[in-house]
């Protein structure tokens, strides 16, 4: 053997075996319905403001034409991302169970946002939605009504107060910007509603602004011309401001972990069920042939995993955290004999929900709190598993 192929070996064994590159095993979603209307009808608005609501395409609550291309944008970017990754076929249609969409039964919206989602995953596949009958409320979205989830509302109220107490936020302004855009003279006896009677912002409790807040969103990224966004007294930037109202009270609900544990249990024991290649009960189907679980819910669900988690985020590009069509993934990777989990979230920045342009979602890597050691920032699934198992309630959930 010649010197240069002695050096040769001698490099080699120094190195070690190869470690292979981590390999995309498996993925949960947890996503958010496309863009609606408000949920109550114009009617029943009409006292907040001095003028009439602008119309809207569908009734209340529905998912819009254009909420169902916003969740077509997301789904086409979450394919083309898991093809990359060789977990979807790299063409044609996966093999029958590999993908599975399951939609929350209470509402249009998410049916249909489901429905859309399937058809973006599995373009021409014939991939179908599923939900539950119409009656009961799906527990999976809503929360289970086991004695081992009870809520004990004066506990849930003073965790509400005391998160609100220990994260003070001024939102005198963006409450003034708002009643200016609403019913600028109702303060002062004019049309309309005064906001200043609304609970403080202070408190633990959710104030009827922070929907009112979000109504404009939904009118800007639904593409109304700027005419019909606020009664054309509301601006981009108007909607960026009032939009912290609304993140404040979606921030009380993901910081109260005694309310989260408990609503959104059964829904966290089924996605730890999903990663492990597990069936579970109550509907969706998931065992070690499915490789993509889909669940299309609703902006609390969002909220509800992040507290559960212990995740947290802002876009950098939309004020709304938990933004039409948001899909907030779990992704089990494989390397070195041991499995992790990576939380990454697929979304739209705000004018992208308004105009579909560009038509590639924007990804947001996340990292669980005080556990990212593995690849990519991710989380040994075990060392996860455990800690999530060990902070729902008793029995609460269980599968």
């Amino acid at each position: 053997m010649t010197r240069l192929a002695i050096l040769i070996a001698a490099l080699v064994l120094a190195a070690g075996p190869a470690v292979a590159a981590p390999h995309l095993v498996r993925v949960v979603i947890v996503q958010r319905h496309g863009i609606r209307p408000p949920t109550q009808s114009n009617d029943a608005l009409a006292k907040y403001a001095d003028q009439p609501w602008p119309a809207w395409p569908v009734a209340p609550g529905l998912l819009t034409p254009h909420g169902a291309e916003t969740v077509k944008l997301v789904g086409e970017s979450v394919a083309a991302a898991y093809r990359r990754a060789g977990l979807l076929p790299a063409g044609g249609c996966a093999p029958a169970g590999q993908v599975s969409v399951w939609a929350d039964n209470a509402d249009q919206r998410t049916k249909d946002t489901g429905q859309d989602f399937a058809d973006a995953l599995q373009p021409g596949c014939g991939l179908t939605a599923h939900w539950s009958p119409a009656t009961p409320r799906d527990p999976i979205f809503s929360g289970t009504n086991q004695a081992a989830c009870a809520i004990d509302a004066d506990k849930a109220k003073a965790v509400a107060n005391a998160l609100a107490a220990s994260h003070p936020t001024d939102l005198s302004a963006p409450t003034a910007r708002l009643q200016s855009i609403l019913a600028p003279h109702a303060c002062q006896g004019g049309a309309g509603t005064c906001l200043t009677a609304s609970p403080a912002p202070s408190s633990g409790v959710i104030p009827v602004t922070s929907s009112l807040a979000e109504d404009l969103l939904l009118e800007y990224v639904d593409g109304k011309p700027m005419s019909q966004v606020g009664w054309g007294r509301a601006s981009r930037a108007d909607i960026i401001q009032v939009m912290a109202i609304h993140e404040r009270a979606f921030g009380l609900i993901q910081g109260n972990t005694y309310v989260a544990d408990r609503r959104a249990a059964l829904m966290t024991r089924i996605i730890l069920a999903a990663l492990a290649g597990q069936p579970v009960s109550g509907g969706p189907q998931s065992g070690p042939d499915t490789h993509l679980l889909v669940l299309s819910g609703h902006d609390t669900n969002l909220a509800w995993m992040a507290g559960v988690f212990g995740l947290d985020w802002k876009f950098p590009d939309n004020p709304d955290a938990t933004a039409p069509s948001t899909s907030l993934a779990f992704e089990l990777w494989a390397a070195g004999g041991r499995q992790y989990v990576r939380p990454v979230l697929y979304y739209a920045a705000l004018d992208q929900l308004r105009t579909l342009t560009p038509g590639q979602a924007r990804t947001l890597p996340l990292k669980f709190a005080d556990c990212a050691s593995g690849p990519m920032g991710s989380c040994p699934v075990d060392t996860l598993r455990q800690r999530i198992l060990a902070e729902l309630p008793g029995d609460c959930g269980v599968l």
